[in-house]
């Protein structure tokens, strides 16, 4: 990708001229479309870009449990524990499986699928649903827990269908995205995190919709109150280097200004409060501790960085393998942790 401003990680990823022979988008020539109620595979992740889920255990420095799931479900990105449940997103294969924690850990309970969906990233449940960023097709996707869209964001219905690589984009309302691999200089946003700022029921509630813009380095407020061809988005940041993972935290917000070095922090009315300097390199993801530390996800440098409040000084680092490349962290909810454990002890056991 070519550089932005506030830009401070140089790699040979992130100080490109943005030109290149890779082709912009191109068919995944070995994708099934199935049956609703068919698990899969849908796709065949290779050996080597297959990814993995572990739970971990931050005290013992210990991976606890880890996923089997083959290829089926062969590229974990976002997820949400949720309803005793995790709500897991495959981005290349354009799918979200509800998984069992209790008694089972890890079974595959459901496939949820749609059209729009293509390079999913963050995922949330709702109300009424899932909601999830769809960085591929420049989208914001509300869908019921049969897949049935509810409510739709196209950034190319809001101004934005210019891509980095100079081509305009139209919106993809209406069509199938699941089998077209989208390249990141041919998303004219690669919008990578979506949120909901005000919890509770819909329509009471779950009316504003905070999203993260990696190429415009913006972070905009929708209205979903508002009629659809005036839901363009408030500007609540800009001049962001390449944001990532929007979480919420008591008193505020949090994210990762990825190649700026640092982690911005956010009161509840969304102003700037502070941010925590980082000497390394792109940050992926970040998310609060139990404890109220942080911790911050290197992936040019696989180790996981923990930083202490009020001065936000290091107190640990954590290296992982250097053929992971991280994606997301979330806090198991403590009343799954249980589950885990019985796992791993009746692994142990044999």
């Amino acid at each position: 990708m070519p550089p932005v401003p506030g830009q401070k990680v140089t790699t040979s990823l992130t100080t490109g001229s943005g030109k290149n022979d890779t082709p912009l988008t191109w068919m995944k020539e070995e994708y099934r479309f199935l049956p609703p109620d068919h698990l899969g595979p849908t796709m065949d992740a290779p050996s080597d870009y297959a990814g993995t889920f572990v739970v971990y255990d931050w005290d013992r420095r210990d991976i606890i449990w880890e996923s089997d799931w083959g290829n089926v479900l062969g590229n974990p990105a976002g997820y949400c524990f949720a309803d005793g449940h995790i709500y897991m997103n495959d981005f290349e294969a354009g799918n979200i499986f509800r998984i069992g924690v209790h008694p089972e850990p890890g079974k595959l309970l459901q496939r949820i699928s749609h059209p729009y969906f293509n390079d999913l990233h963050s995922l949330e449940r709702t109300s009424r649903g899932l909601l999830a960023a769809c960085s591929g097709t420049d989208l914001i996707v509300e869908v019921d827990l049969h897949g049935r869209v509810l409510w739709e964001w196209w950034a190319a219905e809001h101004g934005y269908t210019v891509t980095p690589s100079g081509e305009e984009r139209a919106s993809g309302r209406g069509g199938e995205h699941r089998n077209r691999y989208y390249h990141t200089r041919y998303q004219a946003t690669h919008v990578n995190c979506a949120t909901v700022r005000d919890p509770g029921s819909w329509p009471k509630a779950e009316q504003h919709i905070l999203c993260l813009l990696f190429h415009q380095g913006k972070l905009l407020q929708i209205d979903r109150s508002k009629p659809a061809a005036e839901q363009e988005g408030e500007l609540i940041l800009e001049g962001l280097a390449r944001p990532h993972s929007l979480e919420k935290i008591p008193g505020g917000w949090i994210f990762c200004n990825s190649l700026s070095k640092e982690l911005v922090l956010l009161d509840d009315d969304l102003r700037v409060t502070g941010n925590i300097p980082y000497d390394g390199g792109w940050i992926q993801d970040c998310t609060r501790l139990p404890n109220g530390h942080i911790v911050l996800n290197d992936v040019d440098n696989n180790v996981l960085v923990e930083f202490a409040a009020p001065h936000w000084e290091i107190v640990s680092r954590t290296d992982y393998p250097r053929t992971w490349r991280m994606g997301e962290l979330v806090v198991v909810p403590e009343h799954h942790e249980e589950a885990f454990l019985d796992a791993k002890i009746e692994e142990m056991a044999g």
